[in-house]
């Protein structure tokens, strides 16, 4: 029997063009900027559609796995499935609103068989995970807006997406 997948959606209205915020994604390293339990995320040399991610909170509760990007369509859709480690899957799709861009996101992970899985289903996984997602893409909104905003007082600096590639100006 195939273990259960925890899947959890949660989107957010981000006042940056789609661009923008594509770009901020597209380079998954940044993901640790604004998700506080993903650790790490490392391209893997010579291979540019995989992605090493170590995910928890600290040894022993850190897990990882490797990522496959399986769609990228420039400025609407970047999709990943992992290849190994912990059983995951997501997409961030952008779509263009009024003032910015609508960021949603779709996280499922596979839960442990047996007693584990049953413990994680009876505290509550599925509502921690949502928070944290949640948590995790206002804290995206604040850091790229702000970013922006900053661009555009004062135009000396590079493009935020230059600046985003760059590490911790989120921070």
């Amino acid at each position: 029997m195939p273990p259960l997948m925890l899947e959890r959606q949660v989107e957010v209205d981000v006042a940056c063009s789609v661009e923008q915020v594509y770009d901020l994604w597209d380079n998954l390293e940044n993901v640790p900027r604004w998700m506080p339990l993903v650790k790490s995320v490392e391209p893997i040399p010579r291979e540019p559609d995989l992605w090493r991610w170590q995910f928890g909170v600290r040894f022993p509760l850190l897990v990882e796995w490797v990522s496959r990007i399986e769609q990228r369509i420039p400025g609407q859709l970047i999709a990943w499935q992992s290849i190994s480690g912990l059983r995951n899957q997501g997409r961030a799709e952008f779509a263009p609103r009024d003032r910015g861009c609508r960021l949603r996101l779709t996280l499922a992970f596979a839960l442990p068989g047996g007693l584990v899985g049953t413990m994680l289903e009876k505290i509550g996984l599925d509502r921690w995970l949502e928070e944290n997602l949640v948590d995790s893409l206002h804290r995206f909104q604040t850091q790229i807006e702000t970013e922006v905003r900053r661009h555009v007082d004062a135009p000396s600096h590079p493009a935020p997406s230059e600046v985003f590639h760059r590490e911790n100006v989120c921070d």
